[in-house]
């Protein structure tokens, strides 16, 4: 009861629309009724007004009451007996009277013998003269105790009223139904409009968008629906991106690989078929390990990208105090730079307390990959810039190094920095980079925790 009376004070806008056509269409039935009511009431008394009808009716009751009296021995002063015909006749005001004394009266059947005369109370009375609201037709009338006569006021027309309540109820109702149908039809066709929007977004067509009408509930389900078909196909674009780098990726270390392993097994046949020297096999061996651990390096970035933008992959999120947690990664990012000769300048731009929610394991392997990066392809005597700041609701992490001018020999197809992307996205953030004049930029952001 209570969920109802909340229901019926906060309508939805679907239903003060369904309730404004409701009202209208009551309204046009309402008018509906009046005049046809009038209408029929209008023809039936035009009809029943004419003199020939009014006579011959008249007469026809008349006779019909003098065949009741005749048939039922009614005597003149049997109001009982004349009050159950006139019952009957319930349009007909009756006065039965002999010798000018009222005996029996429509509007005073319960009076038994009424002593007022009847010029009295019809004055100018003529008998036989036809009248018609005020006045009436006399008829003589034979008893069965002797003579009389009756005055009829006949109201005909009153005989169709209930054929004109029933015919202008029932053409209201399908006035009321007509004119409801018709204002509701616009939200049927949009229904309908919708309806075939979905099975064509079923069929995957990506260029369709169920067009925007009204504000109500078919407003914002016909909204939700592009959103839901625009969000999944911004997903599968987005997995047939993955899948397509996937791919190239794949294809593109397959060929890295390939060198390397050439390598080892160049290496590995001189030494087991004992064409080289000990210190050759020494050498040897020493390079093919070399060799081996960049086809290591190379697999673990792969495996890496592979558990980022796989399906399986779920992050371990939770709540640290920014601070005590970027003071902790960068630390430990400029400690292993300078352990590798390269000379750092942090520059911590947080003076308030923040806090953040995310997987610690990732993020440090997402530092690490970067770390990794600058060690490999940054010029040791150029220094690696590090800022930490806030910026609309996210933790900024900017780091510059400056690129050796010589050709470098790039070892993977950047497989670890696009698994880092694709980690910080999944943790609501971004990863950006770029190089340009020689430095090298990574933009890392991270949502902070409100």
């Amino acid at each position: 009861m209570i969920n109802f009376l909340k229901k019926m004070a906060n309508p939805t806008r679907l239903s003060l629309a369904t309730l404004y056509d409701v009202v209208i269409a009551a309204a046009a039935a309402f008018l509906c009724y009046v005049a046809v009511t009038n209408a029929m009431g209008l023809l039936a008394g035009m009809m029943t007004d004419q003199k020939n009808y009014y006579e011959r009716h008249t007469k026809l009751l008349a006779e019909e009451f003098q065949d009741f009296v005749t048939e039922n021995h009614v005597e003149i002063g049997d109001g009982e007996t004349i009050g159950d015909w006139n019952s009957e006749n319930w349009y007909v005001f009756l006065t039965v009277y002999q010798r000018e004394r009222v005996y029996y009266n429509t509007m005073d059947r319960d009076n038994e013998k009424l002593k007022t005369e009847l010029k009295d109370e019809h004055p100018g009375f003529q008998y036989g003269y036809l009248y018609r609201h005020g006045t009436a037709v006399t008829y003589p009338v034979k008893f069965a105790d002797g003579d009389g006569e009756i005055l009829i006021r006949a109201y005909f027309e009153a005989r169709f009223r209930t054929l004109i309540l029933v015919l202008g109820a029932g053409l209201s109702a399908v006035c009321f139904v007509v004119v409801f149908l018709v204002l509701l039809q616009k939200k049927l066709a949009y229904i309908r409009q919708i309806e075939k929007g979905i099975h064509i977004l079923e069929t995957g067509s990506r260029g369709y968008v169920i067009p925007l009408k009204g504000r109500d509930e078919l407003y914002s389900l016909a909204d939700s629906i592009n959103q839901m078909s625009e969000s999944l196909h911004k997903e599968i674009e987005e997995k047939d991106r993955i899948e397509k780098e996937r791919s190239e990726i794949v294809t593109a270390l397959s060929h890295d690989i390939r060198t390397p392993l050439t390598s080892v097994l160049f290496y590995l046949d001189l030494i087991t078929a004992g064409k080289c020297t000990a210190d050759e096999s020494v050498l040897y061996m020493e390079k093919a390990k070399r060799q081996a651990y960049h086809m290591k390096n190379l697999m673990d970035d792969l495996f890496s990208y592979s558990y980022a933008t796989g399906d399986r992959f779920s992050l371990k999120n939770e709540e640290y105090d920014g601070n005590e947690l970027f003071g902790q990664l960068i630390g430990d990012l400029t400690e292993s730079l300078e352990e590798h000769g390269f000379r750092t300048e942090v520059h911590y731009k947080i003076e308030t307390p923040f806090t953040v929610e995310t997987d610690v394991v990732q993020l440090k392997r997402v530092l690490n990959n970067i770390g990794t990066n600058i060690e490999k392809y940054a010029r040791r005597d150029g220094i690696v810039s590090v800022e930490v700041r806030l910026s609309d609701g996210f933790v900024c992490l900017n780091i510059e190094n400056p690129i050796r001018d010589e050709e470098i020999e790039v070892e993977s197809y950047g497989i670890g920095v696009k698994a880092s992307e694709q980690m910080i996205e999944k943790m609501g953030g971004s990863f950006t980079y770029e190089s340009h004049d020689y430095r090298y930029h990574t933009l890392m952001k991270l949502p902070e925790k409100q």
